[in-house]
This record gives C-alpha cells, sequence and structure tokens, in this order.
C-alpha cells in the first residue's frame, strides 16, 4: 500500500493552494483567490480560478484566471558520494490570463507581480521544497483583431529532493 503523495503533486498543491481537504490554504497562489484570505492591502489582482491544465485547448469562462502546467524536472544523475537521495528541478509555467483591453500593460504587470508575491509567501511549498524562484516571464498584449485577452507566461523553478526509497517524502 502507497502512503501519501508525490512530492511533486504535493508541491503543485501548495503553488496551487489547495490543502489535504481540497479548499484553498493561505499558501502559494491560493492567497489570490477570494476565498482565501485575501489582502488588498497586499495584492492588486483577485483571482477568480486557479486550475491545472487537463488539455489544449483550455476553455476558460472567469478571469482572471490562473493556469498551472508542469514543463519538465531535471534529476540530478545518481550519488557517487554514496547519497541515498534524489535531487530534481521541476518547472511549472503560470499562465495568468486577463480579460482586459484597457491598462492590460500596469494590469497584466501587477498581475505578475502579485503572482510572483505569492509563490514568495512559502518558498519550500510547504517543508516538500528546498527552493522556489520565478526564473523569467513573458507577456502578450491583444492586438485590435484579437479578443481582449492579455496573457502572461511565468516560470517557476523548484527544486526539491526525495530519498531513492520514497519518491513521496520530502527531504
Amino acid at each position: 500500500m502507497v502512503v501519501g503523495i508525490p512530492v511533486k503533486e504535493a508541491i503543485l498543491n501548495n503553488i496551487q493552494g489547495i490543502d489535504t481537504t481540497g479548499a484553498y490554504a493561505a499558501t502559494g497562489l491560493g492567497l489570490l483567490v477570494a476565498a482565501a484570505p485575501f489582502d488588498p492591502d497586499e495584492y492588486y489582482t483577485e483571482v477568480s480560478k486557479i486550475t491545472r491544465i487537463e488539455a489544449s485547448p483550455l476553455e476558460l469562462s472567469v478571469f482572471p484566471a490562473i493556469v498551472l502546467a508542469p514543463i519538465n524536472t531535471d534529476f540530478d544523475p545518481e550519488g557517487t558520494q554514496g547519497t541515498t537521495t534524489i535531487a530534481a528541478k521541476y518547472r511549472l509555467q503560470l499562465t495568468l490570463l486577463l480579460r482586459t483591453r484597457d491598462e492590460a500593460v500596469q494590469k497584466i504587470e501587477r498581475f505578475v507581480r502579485d503572482a510572483h508575491k505569492a509563490i514568495l509567501v512559502d518558498l519550500t511549498c510547504g517543508g516538500n521544497a528546498i527552493w522556489t524562484r520565478a526564473v523569467s516571464d513573458e507577456v502578450f498584449y491583444p492586438t485590435d483583431d484579437d479578443e481582449p485577452y492579455t496573457i502572461a507566461n511565468v516560470l517557476l523553478e523548484i527544486l526539491y529532493r526525495t530519498p531513492r526509497t520514497d519518491l513521496n517524502l520530502p527531504t
């Protein structure tokens, strides 16, 4: 019988802001959702939905929204010094979506800032990671022909470690 959940899943849950009961917790991006203790004195953007990518194309009907998409994981080679752990760098893309044409630059830059700040609240992702950092962001603005969506992709990198014998246990 397998006990617990994989460390990568626990990290993703923490970033999304979902606790063990399925409710939004006061860590990670959950801080940006009204169901969590959203603080308008700390954040500019109140997010309506945080979801994980299930398939493409993804259909959203509420905004602002954040879509989480795991990108890749680089695993360190097995240790030559007798180590009993595996270290990994996990990359995750946050796609921030606003439905706006007015003040698009200001609103999306504040949204990027808010997502970055929410991640900084818990750099260890609930004790599951060694550190978490925002690596880069890329912004796309609407054109006259497009729907009025402003989008930013924020790339996160999370370093975590597990024992070789238990990928469900962070070390």
